[in-house]
């Protein structure tokens, strides 16, 4: 049961729901009539390359063979992708007069099918949407079908691009990058190397914390974020354990895209301030950023909305008895136990990340640290970095 203490009746809040879902085991065979739904007829098909050489994707292709759907194939594309790539998939895409955009696998397949379709329509460099509601055109028809239970790039109005120049994170947001339509099919998980479930699934938990502890959550969005922490934390290990268990992955499919809507409205705080900056600056893959900074960055906020780790802890089935501080140990604590279970590693420096990059890394993250609950400080970013370094 969610209370939303804090909330006075008359107090206005935003929330951003324009979203098209099938959701569904088999639901990627239904790709052919989507998009001819959509009026689309000849689309830039966006993959991950390792979805590609899995041959996940090759059912979902086949299908539009079958179908008689003309599609051009495109998988350079690489974790934390870079605007060069797109640029030149925006060029592959125009010459073979493509009129829709499909992404296919994590979010940087998503993100980057976003990043197609915006140049379709605007034109220009991305570096040029680089903030919010800079996109003044809609977008040709998006299709994103996730391979992962974690980004929620499906259904979020964001794309996260590097910019190849100076390695910065670009964090493009706006109505207008929303997917048309959002096909989620848990039994694309089934064949998800651990270490990918394992990131991907702590990124989508990840959202769902930091989007209820957020200053910009609304009754909405704390809806969606307890109902996703109660359907994935519980399902994380069995689904990591296994992904081809289906219960658990559609649990965690489920919990990632609501995790998504959510942070979509409110934002994110220093967790993926600093993980953003990592993953452009450093390389390092999102996920394992996030998860490593998650436990850090809890107890950084823990003075701010101390009720809020009551309900965080209840949806986690953590006992929620006891002081604010005694019930924040408890949720920190768990999250450092999933991490231990899950394999991942809980150090920068062991993931090849260099301390004289870290300086840096705050610079870049202070200026995306709006949402989070504490107020923060240049000194306080480096001090949650050198708890995990």
């Amino acid at each position: 049961m969610v209370t939303f203490q804090g909330f006075a009746g008359g107090t206005g809040f935003q929330f951003v729901g324009n979203i098209n879902l099938r959701f569904g085991t088999g639901a990627a065979h239904t790709l052919p009539a989507e998009l001819g739904a959509l009026g689309a007829r000849r689309p830039f098909v966006m993959v991950d390359p390792g979805v590609l050489q899995g041959n996940v994707a090759a059912p979902i292709l086949k299908a539009l063979e079958v179908a008689g759907v003309s599609a051009h194939v495109f998988s350079e594309i690489e974790p934390n992708p870079r605007d060069d790539t797109i640029h030149g998939a925006f060029e592959v895409a125009r010459s073979a007069g493509c009129d829709s955009i499909v992404g296919i696998g994590g979010g940087s397949a998503m993100d980057s099918a976003k990043g197609v379709g915006l140049l379709m329509t605007n034109g220009g460099r991305l570096a040029d949407y680089d903030g919010t509601n800079k996109v003044v055109k809609d977008l040709p028809p998006v299709v994103a079908i996730p391979t992962t239970a974690g980004t929620g790039s499906e259904v979020t109005a964001n794309a996260a691009l590097t910019r190849s120049g100076d390695h910065y994170k670009m964090s493009l947001r706006s109505p207008r990058l929303l997917p048309k339509l959002a096909i989620v099919d848990p039994l694309l998980l089934r064949t998800l190397p651990r270490s990918v479930a394992a990131a991907s699934g702590l990124d989508a938990l990840t959202h769902a914390i930091e989007g209820f502890l957020s200053v910009r959550a609304s009754p909405l969005s704390d809806f969606f974020a307890i109902r996703a922490i109660e359907l994935m934390a519980p399902n994380i290990r069995a689904f990591v354990a296994n992904p081809e268990n289906l219960e658990a992955a559609s649990s965690m499919a489920l919990g990632s895209m609501m995790a998504g809507l959510v942070v979509s409205n409110t934002g994110t705080g220093n967790d993926h301030a600093l993980a953003r900056a990592l993953g452009g600056l450093c390389d390092l893959t999102h996920g394992v950023a996030t998860a490593m900074l998650l436990p850090h960055v809890m107890s950084f906020n823990a003075s701010a909305r101390p009720d809020r780790y009551y309900a965080i802890a209840r949806a986690m089935a953590i006992p929620a008895d006891g002081t604010p501080r005694e019930v924040a140990s408890r949720t920190v604590t768990e999250i450092q136990q999933l991490l231990q279970d899950l394999d991942m590693p809980t150090r920068l420096r062991d993931v090849g990340v260099s301390q004289d990059k870290l300086t840096a890394v705050v610079d870049v993250a202070l200026k995306n640290v709006g949402p989070n609950p504490r107020r923060t400080s240049a000194k306080d970013l480096e001090k949650i970095l050198m708890a995990v370094y």
